[in-house]
């Protein structure tokens, strides 16, 4: 319990320091051609950033570029952890009753009623959740992308065996300038979902979900949108929004524990679906007995069952230490690093910028390929000299890189990076 009050304390004074070392000139102004929001505290400096990088176990020399895949936890939230663990196992309880706030705190983060969030262990679990829950005929279609990561194609793929419904496979716009139209051209009236991601794997290129949703609705298709990168990388509104359903991981960019995600359920969707789990908390009305079993109205009933108290209790601490920071400027600082990225790997030669260049269509995810390197070569090879982990993308045949930017980057980082993609 000391180790936790002290790095709580050690967390706290950093973000102090940090606020007291604003200055009214901002190194951000120089971004202000940039369609991205400014952060609501502009003047956060270098030094600010750092501090925030001193929060995590991550050693100094390590660049870290792979949040995309897995975010590293902040100290607070390794603490979080660990002190639910011990509380727990003197107390020899499961700590339900502890969990409860967690909905409302992961609700009030991502702009939706409790009632519409189950607590799930990644995006796979969601996708597979709402790709369960639609009843769907033999000869349905659902459509998703090239760009799918398995986890948001493989559960569309695994109905399609059991039930007869047909998945099509579409491709995008890479420049992510006329996607929305390109869906639409696929819909047919045998059209009965459209599983897309928010923001792609492969390439950080964000989708116009909400225009999507507004074309869908009236039509009574449903809407499955992998969100695995949105949560914890850009302000997020799922009652804007609005999609039938909506699947994100708390591991990746939200830097909570490994083995947590949500499932946003549209309150009006829910009616019209089947249950995918059956269990203890996911009723509203059981009686052996009598032989009667009914499910709840509400998302959670899919969060049947024990469940690890410890790592949500984690996953609340990862949605406060985002939120000491601010949404908007962890939003913004991503992208800042991300267009810097982009605009100096543009001038080297042999280099090609996969991930669209203008702010509106991405995020804080650059991918890029090296002519004449294959990814997981040049990876092991940056791995080695710059002590940088990127991730290798070989998904919809792209033979590239991907850089991850958040809050525990900077931009030392990224040009030791580029200097040894200069020297590839």
């Amino acid at each position: 319990m000391n180790h936790d009050n002290s790095s709580r304390r050690r967390f706290l004074r950093n973000i102090t320091l940090g606020s007291a070392m604003l200055t009214s000139a901002s190194s951000l102004e120089a971004l202000s051609h940039k369609a991205f929001r400014s952060p609501s505290e502009k003047g956060l400096t270098e030094d600010y950033w750092n501090s925030i990088r001193s929060e995590f176990l991550l050693p100094a020399k390590k660049k870290y570029f792979n949040t995309g895949s897995l975010g590293v936890s902040p100290k607070v939230v390794v603490d979080k952890v660990y002190e639910w663990m011990m509380k727990l196992e003197r107390m020899g309880e499961g700590g339900y009753e502890q969990r409860k706030g967690i909905h409302e705190k992961l609700a009030s983060f991502v702009n939706c009623d409790p009632s519409e969030l189950a607590i799930t262990r990644n995006t796979t679990e969601g996708m597979n959740i709402a790709a369960r829950s639609i009843p769907f005929k033999a000869g349905d279609e659902v459509i998703i992308t090239s760009h799918a990561h398995v986890g948001g194609a493989a559960p569309w793929l695994a109905v399609q065996n059991d039930k007869g419904i047909k998945v099509k496979v579409i491709e995008l716009d890479n420049a992510g300038k006329n996607n929305l139209d390109i869906i639409i051209s696929h819909i047919t009236e045998r059209t009965r979902a459209i599983a897309v991601s928010h923001v792609t794997c492969t390439t950080g290129m964000v989708l116009p979900i909400k225009k999507l949703v507004e074309y869908c609705r009236p039509k009574e298709i449903y809407t499955c949108i992998d969100g695995a990168h949105p949560l914890g990388m850009m302000e997020l509104n799922l009652s804007d929004l609005k999609p039938d359903f909506y699947a994100s991981s708390g591991h990746k960019w939200l830097l909570g524990p490994k083995g947590t995600g949500l499932l946003y359920i549209n309150k009006d969707t829910i009616e019209r679906i089947q249950p995918f789990y059956a269990g203890a908390h996911s009723d509203k009305f059981y009686d052996l007995e009598k032989g009667v079993f009914e499910h709840r109205l509400t998302a959670n009933r899919e969060e049947y069952g024990t469940r690890n108290t410890p790592i949500l209790m984690g996953l609340g601490e990862a949605v406060d230490f985002i939120n000491s920071i601010g949404m908007v400027n962890v939003e913004y600082r991503g992208k800042e690093l991300a267009s810097y990225l982009k605009d100096e790997l543009s001038t080297i030669s042999k280099v090609k910028v996969i991930t669209p260049m203008e702010a509106a269509q991405s995020a804080s995810i650059v991918t890029f390929s090296i002519d004449g390197y294959e990814h997981s070569k040049a990876q092991r090879i940056l791995q080695k000299r710059a002590y940088a982990r990127l991730r290798g993308i070989h998904e919809n045949n792209l033979n590239a890189l991907r850089v991850s930017c958040t809050v525990y980057n900077n931009k030392a980082e990224i040009e030791t990076l580029l200097a040894e993609i200069k020297k590839l």
